[in-house]
């Protein structure tokens, strides 16, 4: 049988199976009903329901809902109730993902409705930081309490700059808040809904900061030390040199520290919205400086003060972040097979924003993310669907005290890939499938070769010799070297050597394995078979099938299994028709002289 070339197509075909998988590995995702309303070949039910009809009619109950939502969520929190009021927050925030995504499928981002949309989302950061402002609050509340009672007058003066700081965020809240009052309220009434829960909203979070500012105005006028004549009234002092400032601009601190040894450098804390920002070191006269540069800090108002060694406390100085509107440029995309490369600035007046998100849209869905340089100039090549595509990129400015701002709309035709093509959609493109292609193919090699050497034969016992009846037994190196002169070899490459057990009941045996091999090499060269050796006694019948000689050859065969392998005890006149059968067969195939 030849064994080498099936074991070559198995391995080419194992190796085809897991190139193909390989390929699929990467991207196993064929149809989803996110990607496929972007692809002209299919259409998605879901989608298709979702745009018939009256497509306003289908955001109204959302509309509704987050008009109304803001109501209960204030009142809970004016009540103190944070259980509850990290319930409608929850839900709040659900309601408003929920709007997002129905005015993105139905592309809805134009008008009002993206006016609401924007304005919607800028109170829910607003909601989720006074929720958290005013938890904190309450728990300042306790811990006034607490160490009022064990009379620790260094924590308390902690408790009354850290509510500083909270009173003068929530007020930017509540101004926060109104600003996108006008919006949300012409919304509803356009749409006819109720707006009074979103009314009640505003007068609530106006109280709770009313509650706040006269807590922490006795707070403050408990906790201010009192000087006496002659005696400074703080021994640690702060000026903030501007007190407007916006992006990038540097907010220049200075402060002067009376007790300390005079001609030897001490640690001043500074603090920023309560939070220690820096440990700074005075001059020999007392006498320090910080620069804060202003660029991930809120629009609004931020206390600083500073403390030290944990008990001297300066007064609270505080300063204001500007709002700054952006500009994002996008320039044209340029298209490519199955990608866009896309280049842009977002800018800040005359400074650039560095280290900003940029997002990209495509066809209303996100696409991708991509950062700006210390220029704020962006790149990055996007993978796209081909077809006709809308491209826009945007800004947020979720941690910047800058104005969100967002590109022009750029419709770009997306060219289907080639095949053959050597770019970046191309197979060996990715790490990540050029590695499963070497793994597969190193896999399929490994398994080919412990299968070979699995299948490698071993040595075989030397055959047992047989004779005719009445023959002398032949000196065993004289038969081999008679068979190797003729260019034979015996069945198992081995003739019998003395001392071999022979088949019981017969006593002289001819040398049939001899005579077998002598058989199958003259078939062998009668029919052109390269490899002789490989045969066995039914393989040597069936190729001898269209050969005059094939009765002779296929008795012999029949015979000759019979002796070899049956153990069993054969008639000598048997023998004899056996030795006659290969006997006629070689006359035929090599003459009386073979």
């Amino acid at each position: 049988m030849r064994r080498l070339p099936a074991v070559l197509v198995s391995a080419l075909l194992v190796i085809g199976c897991l190139v193909l998988i390989g390929m699929q590995a990467g991207s196993p995702l064929l149809y989803s009903p996110r990607s496929d309303p972007g692809v002209p070949d299919h259409v998605n039910p879901a989608a298709q329901d979702m745009v018939t009809g009256d497509r306003a009619a289908q955001v109204l109950p959302l509309i509704s809902d987050l008009l109304n939502t803001p109501g209960s969520l204030v009142l809970n929190i004016k009540g103190s109730d944070f259980e509850y009021a990290a319930r409608d927050l929850q839900e709040y925030r659900q309601i408003s993902r929920q709007l997002d995504s129905l005015v993105i499928n139905l592309d809805m981002t134009e008008g009002e409705l993206n006016e609401f949309r924007k304005a919607n989302q800028q109170n829910l950061a607003i909601l989720t930081e006074l929720f958290n402002g005013t938890g904190r609050w309450d728990e300042l509340q306790t811990l006034e309490i607490r160490y009022r009672d064990s009379g620790d007058s260094q924590m308390l003066t902690s408790i009354t700059y850290e509510g500083e700081a909270l009173r003068r965020r929530i007020q930017d809240l509540y101004r926060d808040y109104l600003d996108q009052d006008q919006v949300m309220r012409e919304t509803g009434e356009k749409f006819g809904l109720d707006t009074s829960s979103y009314d009640r909203s505003i007068s609530d979070f106006r109280e709770i900061v009313s509650r706040i500012d006269e807590n922490q105005d006795e707070r403050m006028v408990t906790f201010t030390p009192a000087a006496t004549p002659g005696e400074r009234l703080y021994q640690l002092t702060l000026t903030v040199e501007r007190e407007r400032v916006s992006y990038m601009d540097t907010a220049v601190i200075r402060g002067l520290l009376f007790v300390h040894e005079k001609g030897k450098p001490d640690e001043v804390d500074l603090f920023i919205d309560s939070r220690r920002v820096r440990s700074i070191s005075t001059n020999p006269d007392g006498s320090f400086s910080y620069s804060h540069l202003v660029e991930h800090d809120h629009e609004g108002t931020h206390t600083v003060f500073a403390v030290y060694s944990g008990s001297v406390f300066s007064e609270i100085r505080t300063f204001f972040v500007e709002r700054e509107d952006t500009y994002l440029d996008l320039e044209p995309p340029v298209p490519g097979e199955g990608r866009v490369e896309l280049k842009g600035t977002l800018m800040a007046g005359s400074t650039p924003v560095r280290s900003a998100p940029i997002e990209i849209l495509a066809d209303g869905k996100r696409a991708g993310t991509t950062y700006t340089g210390e220029d704020g100039k962006f790149s990055i090549g996007l993978k796209l669907s081909s077809g006709n595509r809308k491209v826009k990129v945007i800004f947020s400015a979720d941690t910047f005290p800058l104005a969100p701002s967002e590109s022009a709309v750029y419709e770009v035709l997306i060219p289907t890939p080639g095949p053959g093509t050597g770019n970046e959609e191309s197979f060996l493109a990715s790490p990540l499938h050029a590695a499963i292609l070497a793994a597969s193919v190193c896999a399929s090699c490994v398994i080919a070769f412990f299968y070979l050497r699995r299948r490698r034969p071993g040595p075989k016992a030397p055959a047992p010799v047989f004779h005719l009846p009445g023959e002398p037994v032949p000196d065993p190196n004289e038969a081999m070297q008679e068979v190797l002169a003729e260019g034979a070899t015996p069945a198992g490459g081995d003739l019998a050597r003395p001392g071999d057990e022979r088949p019981p009941g017969v006593d002289a045996p001819g040398d049939l394995p001899s005579l077998f091999s002598a058989l199958r090499l003259a078939v062998s060269r009668h029919l052109a078979f390269l490899h002789p050796h490989s045969l066995t006694p039914r393989e040597l019948c069936r190729i001898s099938r269209d050969l005059a000689v094939q009765e002779a050859v296929c008795r012999f065969t029949n015979g000759y299994e019979q002796a070899r392998y049956s153990g069993a005890k054969v008639p000598e006149d048997e023998l004899d028709v056996i030795a006659i059968a290969a006997s006629s067969a070689m006359n035929s195939l090599e003459g009386a002289d073979h």
